[in-house]
C-alpha cells in the first residue's frame, strides 16, 4: 500500500509545468472547481489591499540576482545586483500590472506600480546598471500609471488618491536620475480634473520652478506649468508665463510656435533674432545654430533670398547639420559665372577650419574634378581614405597612390595586432592591380615571410594575397 502524503508535500515535489497542466485539465472537466478557481485567482477579484506584498516582491529581485565586483587585489569587494536578472524578475510585475489593467482591476494596478516605483530606487545604483535595464523597469511602472490616466480609466476617487500619492512621492529626491526616459513629472499634467487638482498640480509645479537645481529642470517645470494652464483654458495666465520667462529657450519656441501658426511673420523673425542674441551673450552656439536654422526656414517660405543666402553660407560653415542642405542652396541661388568663385569661397573657408578631412569636402571635390586638392587632403588623412576614393584618384595620379599605398603596408608591417596583418594583406592585393605592382609586391611578401615567419596569424593573412 503506497505511503499517503500531503498535499503541500505533493506540491513541493511536483514539476510546475505538470502542476499547471493537471489543474487545467481538471478546470475544464469541473465545473465547480472551475468557478472556485476564478472566484479565488480570477485577477479582476485580486485585492491584496496593500503595496507590501509587490515592494517585497520589487526588493526580493534584486536580492536574488547578486553581482559582486571584486579589487584587482581582492582587498575590496562591492556588492551589487545582476541588473538583467532583476529587469527579467521585474518584468514579471509589469506582466501582472497589464494582466490587472485588462480585468479592469485599477486599484490592484496601481499598487504595483506605486510599489515599483517606491521601492527600486531605494536598491537601485547606478554602476550597476550600464545599459538601463532596472531603469526600463522603472519607465514601464510609470507608463502603466500614466496610461489608464491617459485612458480616464481610474474613477474619481481613484484619481484623487492616486494624486495623493504623487504630490507626496515626487517630492523625494531618490526619483532624480532614475528614470531613463520618463520621470514621475510626467504624471502631473493629468491631474486636472477639479479645481482643487487644479490648485494643487500648479502649486505642486512652482515648487519644482522655485527649487529647481539647474536650468534644465526650471525650464522643464516652467513648461509642464504653461501646459496645464493651457489644457484648463487658462489662456491669459499661460501666455504671461510664457512673457515672464520668455527669455528661456524652450518658453521663446513655444511663442514661435504660436505665432508661425497666426503667420505672423515679422514677429517671428524678432523673436528669433532676439534669441540669437540671448544665445550669444550666454554662450551656447548650439543654440545660435538652432535659431539661425529656423530663421533660415522663415526666409526661405518668405522667399526672402538675400539674407537666407547669408545664413545658408554661414550654417554652411558653422551647422553640423544638413550641410548639403545649404550647399545645394547656395548653388541654386548662385549665377553661373559667380559659382566658381563661390566654390572656392566656401572651399577655402573648410580648409581653415578645424574640421581636417571630411567626406562632405571631399563630395564637392569630386563634384568639380578637383582631384589634386582631393590627392591631397586624402594623402593628410591617411591610407583609409585613399582607398576609400581609390576610384576617382587612380586613373589620375597611380604612382603617388601606389607609392603611399607601398608606405602605408610597410608602416603595418612593423605592428604586432591582428587588424594590423589584415590591413597589410587587404592593400597588397589592391598594389597588384598597378603597373609593376605584382612585381613589387611578390618583393615584399619574400620580405614579411622571412622577417615575420614567427607571426603565425601574420603569415596566415598572407597567404590570401
Amino acid at each position: 500500500m503506497n505511503k499517503p502524503f500531503s498535499v503541500p508535500e505533493i506540491i513541493k515535489h511536483t514539476d510546475i509545468k505538470d502542476l499547471h497542466q493537471f489543474i487545467t485539465d481538471y478546470a475544464n472537466k469541473n465545473i465547480a472547481f472551475r468557478q472556485a478557481f476564478n472566484a479565488k485567482f480570477n485577477p479582476s477579484g485580486i485585492s491584496t489591499g496593500s503595496k507590501k506584498i509587490y515592494t517585497d516582491m520589487v526588493s526580493a529581485a534584486f536580492k536574488n540576482n547578486p553581482f559582486t565586483v571584486r579589487g584587482r587585489y581582492h582587498n575590496w569587494s562591492d556588492y551589487g545586483f545582476d541588473a538583467e536578472g532583476v529587469r527579467e524578475d521585474l518584468q514579471l510585475l509589469i506582466d501582472k500590472v497589464e494582466w490587472f489593467i485588462q480585468s479592469e482591476n485599477f486599484d490592484e494596478a496601481i499598487r504595483v506600480c506605486q510599489a515599483m516605483i517606491e521601492t527600486i530606487p531605494d536598491e537601485w545604483e547606478d554602476q550597476f546598471d550600464r545599459e538601463g535595464d532596472v531603469q526600463v523597469m522603472y519607465d514601464g511602472a510609470i507608463n502603466q500609471l500614466q496610461e489608464m490616466l491617459e485612458q480616464d480609466a481610474l474613477t474619481r476617487i481613484q484619481k484623487e488618491k492616486l494624486f495623493d500619492w504623487y504630490s507626496a512621492e515626487f517630492r523625494n529626491k531618490k526619483h532624480e536620475y532614475v528614470g531613463l526616459n520618463t520621470s514621475l513629472s510626467s504624471l502631473e499634467n493629468y491631474f486636472t480634473d477639479t479645481p482643487e487638482m487644479i490648485d494643487k498640480t500648479l502649486s505642486n509645479i512652482d515648487g519644482k520652478i522655485n527649487n529647481a537645481a539647474s536650468d534644465y529642470e526650471k525650464e522643464n517645470a516652467i513648461l509642464s506649468k504653461i501646459a496645464v494652464l493651457q489644457k484648463t483654458n487658462q489662456q491669459d495666465k499661460a501666455a504671461a508665463v510664457i512673457d515672464r520667462y520668455i527669455d528661456l529657450k524652450g518658453i521663446r519656441e513655444l511663442r514661435l510656435e504660436s505665432l508661425m501658426e497666426k503667420k505672423k511673420y515679422g514677429e517671428a523673425v524678432a523673436l528669433i533674432e532676439k534669441g540669437i542674441q540671448i544665445a550669444i551673450a550666454n554662450s551656447h552656439p548650439g543654440s545660435v545654430r538652432d535659431w539661425q536654422e529656423k530663421l533660415f526656414n522663415i526666409y526661405i517660405s518668405q522667399n526672402n533670398t538675400e539674407p537666407a543666402l547669408a545664413l545658408a553660407e554661414e550654417l554652411f560653415y558653422n551647422s553640423n547639420r544638413d550641410k548639403r542642405k545649404y550647399y545645394d542652396y547656395i548653388k541654386k541661388q548662385t549665377q553661373g559665372n559667380a559659382w566658381p568663385r563661390t566654390v572656392e569661397r566656401l572651399l577655402s573657408k573648410m580648409d581653415d577650419s578645424h574640421w581636417g578631412f571630411n567626406t562632405f569636402k571631399a563630395d564637392i571635390l569630386i563634384e568639380h574634378k578637383m582631384w589634386d586638392r582631393l590627392l591631397a587632403v586624402c594623402l593628410k588623412a591617411g591610407a583609409q581614405s585613399l582607398e576609400h576614393y581609390e576610384k576617382y584618384l587612380k586613373p589620375v595620379y597611380p604612382k603617388e597612390l601606389f607609392a603611399a599605398f607601398h608606405k602605408y603596408v610597410e608602416q603595418q608591417a612593423t605592428f604586432t595586432d591582428k587588424s594590423a596583418y589584415i590591413n597589410v594583406a587587404r592593400v597588397l592585393k589592391k598594389m597588384k592591380h598597378y603597373k609593376g605592382g605584382k612585381e613589387v609586391v611578390a618583393s615584399l611578401l619574400n620580405k614579411y615571410r622571412e622577417i615575420y615567419k614567427r607571426r603565425r596569424k601574420m603569415m596566415e593573412e598572407l597567404e590570401g594575397v
